[in-house]
């Protein structure tokens, strides 16, 4: 559990990752978005030169590592194009987490690899849903999408704060 800095969640993607900062001294999220790769490879050179600048920056990072994961993306009724064309997809995701990874760590980022969280939400695929993260995730913008949101998860979670959610 980290209760000072900063978190940075990713959800490597190949269009665009999901990037949430979230600031833990004030519990909540001063950036939450989509970057594609080369925009979070200008979010990370910004940082480090912050940082090389002075700026007493303690930043870790958190990435969802689908390797850690045995998730099976393949249906008994997909065909042989289908299930290569989804091990495609996966496998570019694969890489793009390890770039990502590569890229914080040459620029001396703690990187943290966590496995995908269990899915137990009420929106597509069990996914989590803008209003139920607004519910207990403080600094989110007005809308979010899938991708800053599972981010934004990612910091929640490896910061330890709670996560409750009010009953219906």
């Amino acid at each position: 559990m980290k209760t000072s800095g900063y978190i940075i969640g990713i959800d490597p993607d190949v269009e665009k990752s999901g990037v949430a900062v979230l600031n833990c001294e004030e519990r909540r999220f001063t950036r939450v978005e989509s970057m594609s790769f080369s925009e979070l490879v200008d979010f990370l050179l910004k940082l480090e030169a912050d940082i090389a600048c002075g700026a007493p920056l303690d930043i870790t990072f958190v990435l969802e590592d689908s390797d850690l994961s045995t998730n099976w993306h393949c249906s008994y009724k997909d065909n042989k194009a289908t299930a290569a064309a989804k091990g495609r997809s996966v496998g570019m995701c694969h890489a793009t987490a390890r770039h990502i990874k590569e890229l914080a760590e040459h620029y001396g980022f703690e990187v943290i690899l966590q496995k995908p969280l269990v899915k137990f939400w009420k929106g597509r695929d069990r996914k989590i849903t803008h209003e139920e993260a607004a519910q207990f995730m403080t600094g989110l913008p007005k809308s979010t999408n899938q991708e800053s949101r599972d981010a934004a998860l990612l910091a929640w979670v490896c910061s330890g704060f709670s996560i409750y959610l009010q009953p219906k």
